[in-house]
């Protein structure tokens, strides 16, 4: 007979449990706690935490706000700012250029999507408060704007055509100044009209010119066709806005008649990577440039440009010449006599003529003698000249100018074509 164990009493597979003691009421008596106390202080510290962010987040700022900008979007360090300087510490995150204004606004950054023009995809600024703007900036670049800004609601924003509806704007709450004092906005900026050359660049689908505000008298554009097709670039008096004129495309022929224009000159049609270059004798009023190949002005190729009186000089001329250019520090003065104060900023010697013309500096790039890369200065009418001088040696050259258009050139062998001259107009006293 083979013995076997008992397993009375056992249950196969049980598994022993073991049941941790309850921390008797007198030991947490004398640690300082009650039963589930550690749960209420965890609460409290929680809620004491949402509090304090909170109040944090209400909490004006008072140093400077970053400001990141790029495609579609403005990001600030600080939506709420104390009353007084603020400084907005910029840069450009995107691919492209752009802009940062600051508006005084009781409507939110969205409340003011319905202002955007669908004609333009901008915001009118003439319906906006702007206190002041950082012009456009290059993708990869830096700016700074300081302001005075009193207590209010702000918006601050990139109005460049499409960059606003597609998100580049935030709101801004200016409070009260911590001392409680009366803080007076920073005074609008005054726009300066521009002097010299007007810069311009032309592609699919856009104009854009580097001065919007410009002297009377006369006016010369450097133009660059940067696209891909064929450009031209018109001089348009008008008393509408390039906006407007959009009203006056032909649909038919998706062009403005262009005998309905008062068309001052223009570019002809230039091929891209072309230089091009049109030089117009303007006085004040509003003008629209624009290129009128069919469909292009729809597109969106023209800008607005505003001519006012002409600042008249008197006294010295302060010029400066290097390699390519001529710069004048006026270039409308009154007649009599006029000294030219000269530094030559360049390389290599140039020389300073003053030379009465009918012709615009442009116009007289065809008289280039193809030999002799100069201007034959038998058929030009040159009052007095400065002689070549070396760089970083002062000129002089003092002359007694009647009424008049003048060039100022360089006539050293391919200098003037290589782009050393500029339109100087006299006028009566």
């Amino acid at each position: 007979m083979v013995a076997t164990r008992s397993t009375r009493g056992k249950k196969s597979g049980a598994k022993r449990t073991t049941k941790r003691a309850s921390a008797p009421a007198g030991a947490l008596d004398k640690a300082g706690l009650k039963p589930g106390r550690g749960a209420l202080i965890s609460t409290i510290l929680i809620a004491a935490l949402g509090i304090g962010l909170y109040v944090w987040s209400q909490t004006p700022w008072t140093g400077v706000v970053d400001v990141k900008e790029g495609e579609w979007y403005i990001k600030i360090s600080a939506d709420r700012h104390t009353a007084g300087e603020v400084v907005f510490d910029l840069s450009n995150r995107g691919t492209i250029g752009h802009e940062f204004l600051v508006v005084k606004s009781d409507k939110t950054a969205k409340e003011l999507l319905e202002l955007v023009d669908p004609a333009t995809n901008r915001i009118d600024e003439e319906l906006l408060d702007v206190i002041d703007e950082q012009g456009e900036y290059d993708a990869a670049t830096t700016a700074e704007l300081t302001l005075t800004l009193p207590e209010g609601n702000y918006v601050v924003m990139c109005n460049l055509e499409g960059h606003y509806k597609n998100g580049m704007y935030a709101d801004l709450t200016i409070t009260a100044a911590p001392d409680g004092a009366v803080v007076t906005r920073t005074p609008k900026p005054e726009p300066v009209p521009t002097v010299g050359t007007i810069n311009g660049t032309e592609k699919e689908w856009e104009i854009a010119i580097d001065s919007d505000l410009h002297e009377a008298g006369t006016v010369a554009f450097s133009l660059t066709n940067e696209g891909t097709i064929a450009h031209e670039f018109l001089v348009v008096r008008s008393e509408k806005s390039a906006a407007e004129l959009i009203a006056d495309v032909d649909p038919t022929t998706n062009r403005i008649d262009e005998a309905l224009l008062d068309v001052i000159d223009e570019q002809p049609e230039y091929e891209p990577g072309v230089p091009g270059a049109v030089t117009v004798s303007l006085t004040p009023g509003h003008y629209v440039v624009m290129c009128n190949i069919e469909g292009h002005y729809k597109a969106g190729m023209y800008a607005d440009l505003e001519i006012v009186p002409a600042t008249v000089g008197t006294g010295s001329v302060n010029g400066t010449e290097e390699e390519w250019k001529i710069a004048l520090d006026s270039y409308t003065h009154a007649a009599g006599s006029i000294t030219f104060d000269l530094t030559n900023n360049g390389t290599i010697a140039h020389e300073f003529l003053i030379v009465r013309s009918d012709k615009f500096a442009t116009q007289l790039l065809a008289d280039v003698d193809a030999t002799t890369k100069r201007i034959d200065e038998a058929l030009i009418d040159v009052i007095d000249e400065q002689p070549e001088y070396e760089p970083g040696v002062p000129g002089s050259v003092t002359v007694n100018l009647t009424p008049g258009h003048y060039v100022v050139m360089c006539n050293i062998e391919a200098h003037y074509r290589a782009g050393m001259y500029a339109d100087f107009d006299v006028v009566s006293n």
